[in-house]
């Protein structure tokens, strides 16, 4: 098993169509790594630099076992993994481009700490890595951040940081699902 300290990483799986589907971004203080039936079903990427904890699975078991709060930390961190993938399932069900982007960019923001504060929000991985994980093509994840900064919703203050223009507008189109 292993534990993200610092960085940001995608997690993927190849389909046999040869697209690659991204699952789930990890962030720090992410868990990921444990096999299924002795095997990883997902390949793990970093997209920035990344420092990860690695912990052998019998020392981990065992600790399990003997520590009933670190039984409940990870449990709180299951649930919290089973929120972000609900989140993510609600995000797909949107019809439209813009509504999708929107709410990617929402739970990103709810990633970083000062980001309700500054209004501005790390976009750490590429728009190709935001369409797989959101189930569009990459025209249509470009589209749609054209439109959002169209309207001034968002800007961009860098390739990698947007910044919210409009937080009333934003907030609507995350929560119109």
């Amino acid at each position: 098993m292993f534990i993200v300290a610092s960085g940001v990483m995608k997690s993927f799986r190849e389909l046999p169509s040869g697209k690659r589907r991204i699952a789930t971004f990890l962030f720090p203080e992410d868990i990921f790594g444990l096999a299924e039936n002795g095997r990883y079903v997902n390949t793990a990427q970093a997209i920035t630099d990344v420092t990860l904890y690695r912990i052998p699975f019998d020392p981990l078991e065992r600790l399990f076992l003997e520590d009933s709060h670190l039984q409940l930390q990870f449990l709180c961190k299951v649930t919290h993994a089973l929120r972000q993938t609900q989140r993510q399932k609600i995000v797909l069900t949107r019809r439209d481009a813009a509504g999708r982007v929107a709410m990617f960019l929402s739970m990103l923001e709810r990633r970083t700490v000062d980001a309700p504060v500054l209004s501005t929000i790390s976009v750490p991985m590429s728009r190709s890595d935001m369409a797989s994980y959101l189930g569009l093509t990459l025209e249509s994840v470009s589209r749609a951040t054209a439109a959002l900064t169209r309207c001034r919703t968002i800007a961009f203050v860098d390739r990698h940081t947007v910044r919210i223009v409009d937080r009333a507008r934003f907030n609507k189109l995350v929560a119109d699902v």
